[in-house]
C-alpha cells in the first residue's frame, strides 16, 4: 500500500495569506492518495480512512470472505466534510477494480457508514447486497458498475439524504432472492426494525438499469421525502413480479419526482406498469410527479402509471404504442399544463430545476422541455439573463405563488364531460364556450365515497344544480365549484341549450374550453 500526501489548495491560500510561501506540513490540511493494490492493503486503507483521504485502487479484484464485522466483505465507518470528501475510486476507469463478495447469498459487498464519500468507477459484485450507503448524507455513487447480486444492488438507507446515485449500470440483481431484487433501494419498509426511516432528497441520474433485475429498478420506500429519478434507462428483461415488482420505478414517499426516463419493457410480462405508487402508511405516497418519461410498453394492456389514493401529478409522458394510458387511479390529476411565473419546466413547482433548464437555454445547449410563458418572467416578449436572475430571485422567495393546473378532462357525449380523478378539495374553475346571448341550464356532480346509501354501502354519486347561465358578449360561462375533500370523481353537464329567444337547440355547439384549479 502506497501512501502519498497531499496538500490541499485551500492550505496552500491560507498558508500564504500568513506570509508562508510554501506551508509546512505540521500546519497544513493534510490528506492523502492510498493507492493499493490487493484486499489486505484496501482493508486496512479503509479501516484508517479519515476526512480528505482518496483510497485508489489498482486494476484487479478485490475479494474477502473473512468476517470483518458489518456482515460486509468490505467496509468502513468514517465521515468526510463538505470541503474535504472521503473518495474510493479506481485507477483506471477503462480497467475498473473489482470489489467482490464470495457469494449471492452472504453479506454487503461494499458497505459505507458515514457522509460526504465518494464511490466511483468501481465494480461490485458477486455479494447479497451491492452497496450499502448508510446513515449517509451528501456522498455520491458515480460510474460504478453492480451485478450478480442476490438481493438489491444498491441500498440507501438508515437516515441517509442528499445523495447522488449518478452513471451507474446495474444489473443482475435480485439472483437469489427476487423479490428483493431492486436496483436502487431509498429507505426501509415499516416493517424493518433497526434503521432510521427518514432518507429524505436522494437523485439517481443518469443510470441504466436491468437486464436481469428481479423487482422494480428504483423502490423509493414510505417515510422518505423529495427523493428523485431522472434520465435513467430501464429495461424490463428478466423482472420477475414478486412481491409487487411490476413497474421499472415504485414510490411509496412523498413529494418525489420522476423524469426524463426511458424505460423498455422488452416483451416482459411481468412489467404491468412503468410506474407505480402505493399507500403502506396514512399520509404517504402522496404529492408526487411523473413527467417527461418516454416509455416502450409493447402493449396497450400495459399502462405509464398505477395509484390508489396516492396524490399524484402526471403529464407529459409519452407512450408507446399508440393507445397506451394512465391505468387511472383515483387521485392521479392528469395534468395539462401549468400556469406560474419562474416555473421554467412547467412542472408546477420552482427550484434548481427550472434554473438549470433556463441556464442551458440562453447559452445554447439542448436543454428539456421548456416553458416560454413561464420563463418570460418580466413579460417583456424575451427570454434571456434577466430572466434567470428573476427566477432565482423568486425561487428564493419566502411568499410562493401558487401555481394553477389546466386539468384534463373528457366529453363523455354531447354537454357532458368527466374531469380526471384527483381533485378532491380543490376549486374548480370551468369555462365554456358558445354563441354570445345563448344560455345553458346546466348541473354538476362528484363521487362522496363516504356517502351511505340505503342498503349499507359506502360511496354514491351526488348531483347538484347551477342553473341557467348565459354566454356573455365573449360567448363564455365561467363557473366555480368546490369539491369535498374526499371527492375522485367529479363532471361537469349541461342539461339545456337555448338559443337568444329561449328554444332549445343542439347542445353540442357548447365546448368546455379549460378546467383551471390551483
Amino acid at each position: 500500500m502506497k501512501t502519498r500526501l497531499k496538500i490541499t489548495a485551500a492550505a496552500i491560500s491560507a498558508a500564504m495569506i500568513c506570509g508562508t510561501f510554501l506551508p509546512s506540513v505540521s500546519n497544513a490540511e493534510e490528506t492523502r492518495e492510498v493507492y493499493v493494490s490487493n484486499t489486505d492493503e484496501l482493508i486496512e486503507a479503509l479501516a484508517d480512512v479519515k476526512a480528505g483521504d482518496e483510497i485508489i485502487l489498482k486494476s484487479g479484484t478485490y475479494l474477502n470472505d473473512e468476517w470483518l464485522g458489518e456482515w460486509s466483505a468490505f467496509h468502513a465507518i468514517a465521515s468526510g466534510t463538505e470541503d474535504a470528501h472521503i473518495i474510493i475510486r479506481s485507477e483506471n476507469p477503462d480497467d475498473p477494480a473489482v470489489i467482490s463478495g464470495a457469494t449471492q447469498e452472504n453479506k454487503v459487498a461494499l458497505k459505507i457508514i458515514g457522509s460526504y464519500w465518494e464511490i466511483r468507477d468501481l465494480v461490485i459484485c458477486e455479494a447479497a447486497k451491492g452497496i450499502f450507503l448508510q446513515q449517509s448524507e451528501h456522498s455520491i455513487i458515480s460510474g460504478c458498475e453492480v451485478y450478480n447480486i442476490g438481493q438489491e444492488a444498491i441500498h440507501i438507507i438508515d437516515n441517509s439524504s442528499y445523495n447522488l446515485v449518478e452513471n451507474c449500470f446495474v444489473h443482475d440483481a435480485g439472483t437469489i432472492t427476487p423479490k428483493y431484487g431492486e436496483g436502487v433501494y431509498i429507505g426501509s419498509s415499516k416493517n424493518t426494525d433497526g434503521y432510521g426511516y427518514e432518507c429524505h432528497y436522494n437523485t439517481v441520474r443518469g443510470c441504466k438499469f436491468g437486464p436481469n433485475i428481479a423487482a422494480d429498478h428504483v423502490d423509493i420506500k414510505e417515510y422518505t421525502i423529495g427523493n428523485i429519478v431522472e434520465e435513467c434507462t430501464f429495461d424490463g428483461t428478466g423482472m420477475k413480479g414478486e412481491n409487487g415488482g411490476d413497474s421499472f420505478v415504485e414510490v411509496k414517499g412523498n413529494n418525489c419526482i420522476i423524469r426524463n426516463n426511458t424505460g423498455y419493457r422488452n416483451g416482459c410480462e411481468k412489467v404491468l406498469y412503468a410506474f407505480d405508487a402505493n399507500v403502506q402508511l396514512d399520509g404517504w405516497g402522496q404529492n408526487n410527479r411523473v413527467y417527461d418519461n418516454t416509455l416502450y410498453m409493447d402493449t396497450t394492456d400495459c399502462y405509464i402509471f398505477k395509484e390508489w389514493n396516492c396524490q399524484t401529478y402526471v403529464f407529459r409522458n409519452k407512450a408507446e404504442p399508440e393507445g397506451t394510458t394512465y391505468s387511472g387511479g383515483n387521485k392521479t390529476v392528469q395534468v395539462l399544463d401549468f400556469e406560474l411565473n419562474g416555473d421554467v419546466s412547467e412542472d408546477g413547482i420552482i427550484d434548481m430545476y427550472d434554473t438549470r433548464i433556463l441556464q442551458d437555454h440562453i447559452v445554447g445547449k439542448n436543454s428539456r422541455y421548456i416553458s416560454y410563458e413561464n420563463s418570460d418572467a418580466d413579460k417583456n416578449g424575451s427570454v434571456n439573463i434577466l430572466d434567470l436572475c428573476r427566477v432565482k430571485s423568486v425561487m428564493h422567495a419566502e411568499e410562493k405563488e401558487t401555481a394553477k393546473m389546466s386539468i384534463a378532462f373528457n366529453e363523455e357525449e354531447a354537454g357532458n364531460w368527466r374531469m380526471c380523478n384527483g381533485l378532491g378539495g380543490r376549486t374548480v374553475t370551468f369555462t365554456l364556450s358558445a354563441k354570445a346571448g345563448n344560455a345553458a341550464n346546466m348541473g354538476w356532480g362528484y363521487w362522496d365515497p363516504n356517502a351511505v346509501n340505503d342498503n349499507g354501502t359506502n360511496g354514491k354519486w351526488v348531483q347538484l344544480s347551477l342553473g341557467k347561465h348565459a354566454f356573455d358578449e365573449n360567448g363564455e360561462i365561467v363557473i366555480t365549484v368546490e369539491l369535498p375533500k374526499d371527492t375522485t370523481r367529479t363532471a361537469l353537464q349541461v342539461y339545456d341549450y337555448y338559443d337568444s329567444s329561449g328554444n332549445k337547440i343542439d347542445k353540442s355547439e357548447i365546448s368546455l374550453v379549460k378546467a383551471i384549479t390551483e
